[in-house]
Formats: C-alpha cells, sequence, structure tokens
C-alpha cells in the first residue's frame, strides 16, 4: 500500500507541474481564440446616439413604448409613493408605523437636509435666517403645521411649498417617511 500510495503522490505532483507550466500565463499566441458558440461574439451593435439606416428616422436609440416601467420602479401604492388616497387626496397617517429605528434614521435625515433651514430645535430658525432670508421656513411647532397630514407633509418634502425646494431627488421615499416621523416625535414632546 505504501507504494501504490507514493506512486499516486508522485503522479498527482507532475500532473499538477504539468498542468501550472501549461497554463501559459503571460504567453501570446497568434491564434484565433476558440469560441464553441461565437453566436454573440462578433455581432453588430449600436453605439449611443449613432446613426441607423435600419431605422426610418436614422436614429440608434429608440424611446421605450409608451407606459414602459422601469424594474423596480412602479409606484403602484399611491398612498407610500405619494401620500395620496386613491381619490387624491392626501392621507391622514403615515402608511406604516413609526418605529424607533425610524425616527432615528428621520433625525439623521433632518439633520442633514432640514436643519440648515428648519433649525436643529424644527422650531424655523435656522442658519439661513442669518443670510436676511424674507421668508422664514415653518416652525414645526406651530398648530397649523402639526395638523397636517402626513401626506401633505409628505408631498411638501417631495414636490416642496411655498419657498422651500423639492427634496424627491435627494431623499428617498423611505427616508422622507422617516423624516416625517422624526417631526412627529419632537412634536409630541
Amino acid at each position: 500500500m505504501k507504494k501504490a500510495e507514493r506512486l499516486t503522490r508522485i503522479v498527482v505532483s507532475l500532473g499538477m507541474v504539468f498542468i501550472i507550466a501549461s497554463c501559459g500565463r503571460g504567453n501570446f499566441s497568434e491564434k484565433p481564440p476558440i469560441h464553441l458558440n461565437p453566436n454573440m461574439d462578433s455581432q453588430g451593435k449600436y453605439k449611443a446616439q449613432s446613426e441607423s439606416n435600419f431605422f426610418v428616422d436614422g436614429a440608434s436609440m429608440r424611446t421605450p413604448v409608451e407606459g414602459t416601467v422601469a424594474r423596480g420602479e412602479l409606484r403602484e401604492d399611491d398612498a407610500y409613493y405619494h401620500g395620496k388616497d386613491a381619490a387624491g387626496n392626501f392621507i391622514p397617517k403615515a402608511p406604516m408605523a413609526f418605529t424607533d429605528d425610524m425616527v432615528q434614521r428621520g433625525k439623521e435625515r433632518f439633520n442633514i437636509y432640514c436643519v440648515a433651514c428648519h433649525g436643529v430645535n424644527a422650531d424655523g430658525k435656522g442658519k439661513i435666517l442669518f443670510y436676511k432670508y424674507p421668508i422664514p421656513p415653518a416652525d414645526f411647532f406651530n398648530e397649523r403645521i402639526k395638523n397636517l397630514n402626513d401626506g401633505h407633509m409628505f408631498n411638501a418634502i417631495s414636490e416642496g411649498w411655498m419657498n422651500m425646494p423639492s427634496l424627491k431627488a435627494q431623499v428617498s421615499v423611505k427616508d422622507r417617511w422617516a423624516i416625517i416621523s422624526y417631526i412627529r416625535s419632537l412634536q409630541q414632546n
């Protein structure tokens, strides 16, 4: 058994040396590469903004079919994505429960996006007032603001409100609801 075991080890070792030596890394070959299924290796393609003789309008880039929705972009839940019900009215309460983690996330996002105008205490006394800004930002402790629907607040963050710009490009839907959860937690204190 010892001889057979030794012989097996020698054969395996020689095999490994042969494999490593034959890999040929760094060696160049004049021969074309072997393609078992070359169907897509050398097909024609259009580059962006290039001209095309195939289409009547001469453009290679095609506009998507009307009504096309990109994967992951179907925003069917109006309450979550727009803060509105099926009739288009603002929803009174957020479509999810506010958790402690959500409030913490909202505080982080508020401190990034909202503090400059609304202030650290959400009282409308942010740094922007030092620059003689003509319209003061909202004080979230004002009774009118306290009584706003969550959907209305979501819409204000998304689309902007009076002198407040839209933040939908910077703040995700989930984070907009988190900011509202943080504001509501401040208002309860």
